[in-house]
């Protein structure tokens, strides 16, 4: 048998697991929405008790990325859950050994051009950013640092309900919060995604990263209705011994990832705060 029919073979079991998994979904969401309805207070005090080991899994953490920042700033804003509270220390620490102009998002007054700054090791040095991230940089300056087809790249980034889609959210709020495009196109724009995400959640099996960050981008679009019980349920049984959450083919393999912690704590707590009537 050479080494490339083994490979076959694997490509071809995955390839059917992948679609015995998307075909029964349906099914599955539906018997485990029941099981929510039937003690939702019981799964309640499952996502409070999952969110607890999660946040201990963070904080030892010596560095994060932004996108830990961002998430923990947006969930702590809008929850007021106070375990997000870890911001501060981090983001303090994220500004003293990193000059990163996503720091407006959580320091609106920052200014990565300061010359006070200029002995900080710039993020583009540390671990650039890939090519979404920086128009999300471009969205996050677009009030001060004028970006007139921003509404026009931000529709390129469309894919189907994956990062690309997500980000139009993501990049979408920061236009509406710093006011760097019209606010009625931006909202357009932004609920047209809206079908797509949901739909993409409901048509998968896998509780993972980008579920999640669909999770977490539905609930910032005040969309809590979209949310599935059985979405919330599948992240937390997808939580890892050590507490945090695994990303499919992202470092470290096989081990929590710091994105994939953030953003399925962002849904959990957000799905929690709305269910307890906190949102």
């Amino acid at each position: 048998m050479t080494m490339a029919q083994p490979r076959l073979h694997e490509r071809v079991l995955r390839s059917a697991e992948f679609r015995f998994e998307r075909a029964t979904v349906p099914l599955r969401n539906e018997r485990l929405d029941a099981a929510y309805a039937r003690a939702p207070d019981l799964w309640l005090e499952r996502v409070d008790r999952a969110i607890d080991r999660g946040v201990a899994w963070l904080l030892p953490q010596a560095d994060v990325s932004m996108s830990v920042l961002f998430c923990a700033k947006r969930t702590l804003e809008r929850t007021g859950d106070s375990r997000f509270a870890f911001l501060h220390e981090k983001a303090e620490h994220y500004r003293r050994t990193i000059r990163d102009p996503a720091l407006r998002l959580i320091y609106p007054d920052y200014d990565d051009e300061d010359p006070a700054y200029a002995g900080v090791p710039h993020v583009q040095g540390v671990r650039p950013y890939y090519p979404v991230e920086l128009l999300m940089l471009d969205a996050a300056w677009a009030d001060k640092r004028p970006q007139p087809d921003i509404l026009d790249r931000l529709r390129a980034f469309a894919d189907n309900g994956f990062y690309g889609t997500t980000h139009i959210v993501v990049g979408g709020l920061m236009l509406i919060w710093n006011g760097g495009a019209p606010a009625e196109e931006v909202r357009e724009m932004m609920a047209e995604t809206v079908p797509v995400i949901r739909r993409a959640n409901e048509i998968t099996a896998r509780a993972e990263d980008i579920f999640a960050e669909r999770c977490m981008v539905l609930q910032w679009l005040e969309r809590h209705d979209l949310i599935r019980p059985s979405w919330i349920i599948r992240l937390l049984r997808n939580q890892l011994p050590d507490g945090g959450w695994k990303a499919r083919n992202m470092p470290p393999l096989g081990q929590s990832n710091q994105h994939t912690v953030i953003v399925t704590l962002a849904a959990l707590a957000e799905f929690l705060a709305h269910q307890r009537g906190r949102l």
